[in-house]
């Protein structure tokens, strides 16, 4: 078994497979989740790729655990999400980690895009791409002021590495808030940027440098489904093992991943203070290989 594979919380597996005695004598009821994993009409397409990775956990396990039903939520915001997690009113929920996150949900601690949702690229109005591109560090980028959406955790990381935030409610609000001149910036994970970008004829991703931070985006669980939890956890050592997780990840992710050139960059890197102790950031399989001696404290596999 790999180290990742070796690193997840077996107790907790175990755990849940006894509470779920009627699957261990044989019977394989339904297993029913509802998720908030957003699938609405104009989505951004990362959440498709969410969606995919679940499915591929859930498939995995399915001759074991059997069959299960995916049963998608109205969207709403992470802080209802999490809310209605802890009251046991959503099942399931993906989001970055963070200590709150982490007191109101269980985390399945693999990051479902390899650490590369704390690389974020910074976009801009077209007609400031050329100022903007020539920012050389982090004391320039102090200067600026860069809108983030409230309830991400990224907002905190960036207020505590002291750039001027300005608070968005929604992520659709954010080419206005460039166009009306109350943020210079905007910054979103490298496997999401561009896709969201295209369709905006005035927003653009800048080129030359990008915001790093650790940080790993998780399927959270609710406390009263420990028999997800244990599904979920059985499929994670799987897909890592088999390479059936990687080869997803480079089929969906990956070309946004070799567009965005991150290699080419200046990284402007900062710390996430938020960022719970249990993270396995020595864990080198469980994230980009990018980001090793750039950003994260991985040892060897």
């Amino acid at each position: 078994m790999s180290r990742a594979a070796a690193s997840l919380p077996r107790r907790r597996l175990l755990t849940a497979a006894l509470a779920w005695p009627a699957l261990r004598c044989g019977a394989q009821p339904m297993l029913e989740i509802r998720h908030g994993i957003d699938l609405r009409p104009g989505a951004p397409a990362i959440f498709r790729y969410e969606l995919e990775v679940l499915r591929l956990l859930l498939d995995k396990t399915a001759a074991e655990f059997g069959p299960y039903r995916l049963m998608e939520q109205p969207p709403m915001s992470q802080a209802r999400s999490f809310r209605q997690l802890a009251t046991g009113d959503l099942d399931l929920a993906v989001a970055l980690t963070s200590r709150e996150h982490e007191a109101l949900a269980e985390p399945l601690r693999v990051c479902l895009h390899r650490g590369l949702l704390g690389v974020r690229l910074p976009i801009a109005l077209k007609r400031r791409s050329a100022e903007l591109s020539a920012l050389p560090d982090l004391a320039a980028l102090r200067r600026e002021r860069i809108a983030q959406v409230s309830g991400w955790p990224d907002l905190a990381v960036l207020q505590a590495n002291g750039l001027q935030v300005q608070s968005l409610p929604r992520l659709e609000l954010f080419p206005e808030a460039l166009r009306r001149g109350r943020a210079d910036l905007f910054a979103l994970g490298v496997t999401e940027a561009q896709a969201i970008v295209e369709p905006l004829p005035d927003c653009r991703v800048l080129d030359d440098w990008l915001i790093a931070y650790p940080a790993a985006s998780h399927f959270f669980v609710g406390r009263h489904r420990p028999e997800l939890l244990g599904r979920l956890h059985a499929g994670w050592e799987l897909v890592l093992a088999d390479g059936s997780f990687a080869a997803l990840f480079e089929r969906v992710l990956g070309p946004a991943v070799a567009r965005a050139r991150l290699a080419e960059r200046r990284w402007i890197v900062l710390a996430n203070p938020d960022l719970p102790a249990q993270t396995p950031l020595h864990e080198a399989r469980l994230w980009h290989p990018l980001l090793k001696g750039r950003l994260l404290p991985v040892a060897a596999p």
